[in-house]
């Protein structure tokens, strides 16, 4: 078996790094109430985050095609998977009440369209039961060992509740390549929707040599999601600038992250191809 680099510890260390250095950007150089840099460049934060999002790619070509900790049964991504869908799931629930209040005001369809409520309550809570379902799987085993593949129909759900994060995010947050706050999320929403994808390669296709695209997408979500959206979520949760389903949403993305890092981890070790 070929000897792996330690890149896996290195995207853990990356990913604190930048949650540091992104906690004392937000308390020494950035306006706390509209997300304006006070000092320094916008577009250097940018190019980092872009870096962090792109840069795993270059270094997927290593890892290990088949990952042989995803051949069975992994607990740490499990556990991660069940905790993210207990709070997306839990972020749905509690926008299920203004959901029904826009459907009995209809004139409230002009700032907060129907479709749109019910979609910040279905996406979340769908995405969050395959999350929980499939975690459950990933503890018990769900690989080629136990001849189990997940519903090719099920598993929609995951890719679309990111994607209608990452269109609400654009549409319905006031967005301004200034406000940092704003852009992050959406950089953090596309990192999320690219490791949904490869994600449900591992379950739907048990034993397809997707280790290079996981440890990438898995890294890229680590770093975005884990490393500076949790830790923008918690600064604002701190200054009380959340209401409750955005602050579980945000939690949850950062508990996807580790996800990420646990699928991360998994393609840096044994290759199953390489053991048979």
């Amino acid at each position: 078996m070929k000897q792996k680099r330690p890149c896996a510890p290195c995207v853990l260390l990356a990913g604190i790094l930048l949650a540091a250095l992104h906690g004392a950007d937000l308390l020494l150089r950035t306006d706390a109430s509209t997300g304006f840099a006070l000092a320094g460049s916008v577009w250097l934060r940018y190019l980092l985050w872009l870096a962090a999002l792109l840069l795993p790619y270059l270094l997927a070509r290593h890892a290990a095609a088949q990952p042989a900790a995803l051949s069975n049964s992994n607990m740490p991504l499990g556990i991660c998977m069940v905790f993210a869908g207990l709070l997306f799931g839990a972020s749905g629930l509690l926008t299920l009440s203004t959901a029904w209040y826009v459907t009995q005001y209809p004139y409230l369809f002009t700032s907060y369209p129907l479709f749109a409520a019910w979609a910040d309550v279905v996406t979340p809570l769908l995405g969050g039961i395959w999350l929980v379902v499939y975690g459950v799987r990933a503890v018990i085993g769900f690989g080629l060992q136990r001849g189990k593949v997940g519903s090719a129909l099920a598993a929609v759900v995951l890719p679309l509740c990111f994607l209608w994060r990452l269109v609400w995010r654009f549409q319905f947050v006031p967005a301004s390549l200034q406000r940092m706050p704003c852009t992050l999320r959406v950089v953090s929403g596309v990192a999320a929707l690219l490791f949904a994808v490869v994600l449900l390669k591992v379950f739907l296709v048990p034993g397809l040599p997707c280790g290079h695209t996981l440890f990438a997408a898995g890294s890229g979500c680590f770093l975005l999601c884990t490393g500076l959206e949790l830790t923008q979520t918690l600064f604002e949760a701190f200054r009380g600038m959340l209401i409750l389903p955005d602050l579980l949403t945000g939690l949850g993305m950062g508990v996807l992250g580790l996800c990420g890092l646990a699928c991360a981890w998994a393609a840096w070790g044994e290759d199953a191809a390489e053991t048979e």
